[in-house]
């Protein structure tokens, strides 16, 4: 085997692992857009439940699911704050 072949092996292998790691940091900045998404999705699914309850002797529904919807909110906004920590340039609103 020539120095040259398996330089060329060398240089594709790194060049693959470079790649794959290229390809997982950008899924990851997607996966972090996506659970902020789908968190804020949830405490709007919520909020458009309490306000569905606006009858009367609907109030303990309306209190749960105003309760699900600041709990879901805070989650999103935790998730945003710990993304921020890791990854400076991630540019996402809550």
């Amino acid at each position: 085997m020539s120095r040259d072949l398996v330089y060329q092996a060398h240089w594709i292998r790194t060049k693959a692992l470079r790649d794959r790691w290229a390809e997982e940091l950008l899924l990851v900045g997607h996966k972090m857009q996506w659970t902020i998404d789908f968190l804020a999705h949830k405490a709007q699914t919520w909020l458009d439940r309490a306000q569905q309850n606006i009858e009367p002797g609907q109030d303990g529904h309306r209190c749960y699911a105003i309760r699900q919807a600041q709990t879901y909110r805070l989650l999103a906004e935790d998730a945003w704050a710990q993304f921020i920590q890791v990854n400076h340039a991630f540019d996402h609103d809550v």
